[in-house]
């Protein structure tokens, strides 16, 4: 509902005549809360439109008096807020109960939304009749954005604790792991040079071998999700790093026979990064791709600036042409130990995590609109500040 007439004045009319032995009182307390500006203060008639308006409320809400009063309260308040009965139901329990306390999103006059902390209070004649309202609005937006901010430093100081304490913990279960894999692998080999290739021993040494390469992953992959943040960036160029993880995962490529497409864009603006923990990255994601992509397809990893309010960042993205993520999943994705590939480890994208927070970007999963898994990862350009503000979908 558009308020008008934007040539009002910008105070409100004068309040009806007092008695004369409060007139003097009353004229005072009304210049004095008319002068408020920290504090939205209206009086509201019983039908719940203003009668009067403040300063702050002005401050707040951009809607000078001559605009606001005769407008009804439900004109600051949401449309799905009013669509579900909330300004009538403050007013309907401020009248049974003398006060209501409410805090939420409201609207300003020129759309802006802002969060506002409000007690409306009824006002009675001395017969009990039902007077009208008073109203006192606080803008907390700014106090609600800072403890959102600080609960979010707070949150990702736990994470960062547990993953210190996890990363010693693995650090410590890595070397004892590896001990025996090193012990059963030398076993192996003096086996395999005193008996020789036989052909009745090779199926178990085989399978020997394959496990131990097995367990030497799973380690390696325990070693890096829990290795503690620190990574020290440097700007360099993101195309080196994007055809050293293709070639990386060459062999990969070529025994599930599927091609992997690089394509990356003319002039890419350099990266602040860790080259070996991007490449990293990118070797997760591709080689994810690849097994997870049909004999005979495609995997395109592909490499564009974007621009968003004014700065710049780049976006790569790898896509397959396999079954994609089944979209009850996508929350769990990036959990660790989470894998939808039989014998999997399910560390692979919470690592592509971990490594492109630590470059202050942002991953996002998905399917493309024909199919297939597609993941964006978001970098910030040289020079620009953090792509995790940026909403990568």
């Amino acid at each position: 509902m558009p308020l008008q007439s934007s040539d009002m004045p910008d105070r409100a009319p004068p309040c009806p005549p007092l008695p004369a032995s409060q007139t003097g009182d009353d004229e005072s307390f009304r210049l004095l809360v008319e002068g408020v500006e920290d504090a939205g203060i209206c009086i509201l008639g019983p039908d719940g439109r203003v009668v009067s308006w403040n300063a702050g409320a002005k401050g707040i809400t951009g809607y000078c008096a001559g605009e606001a009063i005769g407008q009804h309260l439900s004109v600051f308040f949401l449309e799905e807020q009013i669509a579900a009965g909330l300004p009538q139901r403050l007013l309907a329990e401020a009248e049974a109960h003398g006060r209501v306390r409410d805090e939420g999103w409201r609207v300003r006059r020129d759309g802006s939304r802002f969060y506002a902390l409000v007690v409306i209070t009824a006002l009675r004649e001395p017969d009990g009749r039902l007077r009208g309202f008073s109203g006192l609005a606080r803008d907390l937006t700014t106090r609600r954005e800072t403890e959102l901010q600080l609960r979010e430093a707070q949150d990702a100081l736990r994470r960062n604790e547990l993953l210190s304490h996890m990363g010693s913990l693995v650090a410590g279960v890595a070397h004892e792991v590896r001990n025996p894999l090193f012990g059963i692998t030398a076993t192996l080999d003096a086996f395999e040079a005193r008996f020789g290739h036989s052909r009745e021993h090779a199926p178990f040494v085989s399978t020997l071998r394959g496990e131990v390469s097995r367990l030497h992953h799973l380690v390696h992959e325990l070693l890096t999700y829990g290795r503690p943040p620190g990574t020290e960036l440097h700007p360099c160029s993101l195309s080196s790093v994007l055809e050293e993880s293709v070639s990386l995962t060459g062999s990969l490529a070529r025994e599930r026979e599927v091609h992997v497409a690089l394509c990356v864009e003319p002039g890419l603006p350099r990266v602040p990064m860790d080259p070996g923990r991007l490449i990293q990255v990118f070797q997760n994601l591709l080689a994810n791709a690849l097994q997870h992509s049909p004999c005979g397809s495609t995997v395109r990893l592909t490499a564009r600036r974007l621009m968003d309010e004014g700065r710049t960042r780049v976006e790569c993205t790898v896509v397959d042409q396999g079954p994609g993520f089944v979209p009850g999943h996508l929350p769990r994705v990036f959990e660790p130990f989470y894998s939808q590939r039989p014998g999997g480890v399910g560390l692979g994208l919470p690592i592509v995590k971990r490594i492109v927070h630590e470059h202050h970007g942002s991953v996002s999963v998905g399917n493309g609109p024909e199919g297939g898994a597609e993941v964006r990862v978001y970098l910030p350009a040289e020079g620009e500040p953090s792509a995790a503000t940026y909403s990568g979908s």
